[in-house]
């Protein structure tokens, strides 16, 4: 097999993924280096040169290597080798709860980034097969999105498959729910669709036909009727949330950053003590990685904690705009809109 990072003619199994020698090397060497954290140098290389550090780490990832299956390094002196990840936590797995031996470590965010790439990739699968893209097409996809969570947390943190069912069901219900309402900024962190400010037109054109031949039998809606309703719900979720998440020009590790904290809430009310525990320690070690990526990045201290805050900040938007997207449910079945079932059953879950 060639190499699946760089090319190479010769490749073997290597920290879980394909590669040469000289790529596990680099990727050993990566995580015993003191500079955890690079920048991207592709811009100002000339064409045709090999990839920058950064990219060829990521490509690490992308093929299944991962910092978990390294044997550690050795001090000078040759005595026992040191733990990258405390794998033995009692509270979960992939993150370590103990400082960490390097000042700029981000491995625990980094090493979900391919979990969370080949999660997109199924849900961007499954949600274009669907069409007409409207209200009962889109909430039929709920049951397998929920699966497709599962496996994507589960992969990522195995101490949370461990958890008992009641527990982990909460957790995804109330995280799909918080996922579907930043799609757009999805999308556009991605590159997949350029986001774009959205007028009054713009909201309409995807509003009307959201709704289109999902009322009742003699109680159709206008669009005029639709708008008066379910406008001022639309645009405060472009305007409110969509915008400042696209105005802060994420970059990848800001976003896993974002997405994992709207997962591992602690303050679910419907959670026991030990999952309250599980979601309170891995947003600590999340909250000091992002702030590690952040001072790799700019190093100015001041600018540093400001924009700390202003990510921070989005996990609080999305719970605003969640209790917005349950006060519009309310009124679809008001109007007797409809909407599967399997959606209705986690949206009222959340309302209880």
């Amino acid at each position: 097999m060639t190499c699946l990072v760089c090319g190479s003619r010769q490749s073997e199994s290597h920290f879980g993924g394909m590669s040469c020698r000289a790529c596990a090397a680099f990727f050993r060497r990566f995580f015993n280096s003191k500079k955890f954290v690079i920048k991207c140098t592709c811009t100002s290389k000339t064409v045709g040169s090999h990839p920058c550090r950064s990219c060829r780490v990521a490509k690490c990832f992308a093929v299944g290597m991962t910092p978990t299956k390294l044997c550690g390094q050795r001090d000078p002196n040759g005595s026992s080798p040191k733990k990258l990840l405390d794998s033995s936590s009692p509270t979960t797995s992939n993150f370590s709860l103990l400082p960490s031996i390097y000042p700029k470590d981000t491995t625990n965010i980094t090493s979900t980034l391919s979990n969370f790439s080949v999660f997109e990739s199924k849900r961007n699968h499954m949600f274009s097969s669907i069409f007409p893209q409207d209200v009962f097409g889109i909430t039929s996809l709920t049951k397998n999105d929920l699966h497709l969570t599962n496996d994507l947390v589960s992969d990522a943190f195995p101490d949370f498959a461990k958890l008992n069912s009641c527990d982990k069901k909460s957790m995804i219900n109330g995280f799909v729910l918080k996922l579907w309402q930043i799609e757009p900024a999805l999308d556009h962190v991605a590159k997949r669709v350029e986001y774009k400010t959205m007028s009054d037109e713009d909201v309409q054109k995807i509003l009307f036909p959201f709704f289109n031949g999902k009322f009742p039998n003699g109680v159709e809606m206008s669009d005029e009727d639709v708008w008066r309703i379910f406008g001022h719900h639309w645009t405060y979720f472009y305007k409110n949330i969509i915008e400042p998440i696209v105005k802060l020009s994420l970059d990848q590790i800001e976003l896993m950053a974002i997405i994992w904290i709207l997962f591992f809430d602690h303050a679910y009310i419907d959670i026991s003590q030990k999952s309250s525990e599980l979601c309170w320690n891995i947003k600590k070690v999340i909250h000091r990685e992002l702030k590690n990526h952040l001072m790799e990045k700019y190093e100015d201290e001041e600018f540093v904690q400001f924009r700390f805050m202003n990510i921070l900040v989005v996990p609080a938007i999305v719970e605003k705009g969640e209790q917005k997207f349950l006060d519009e449910f309310l009124i679809c079945e008001m109007h007797r809109i409809k909407i599967h079932d399997d959606f209705k059953a986690i949206v009222k879950k959340q309302r209880i």
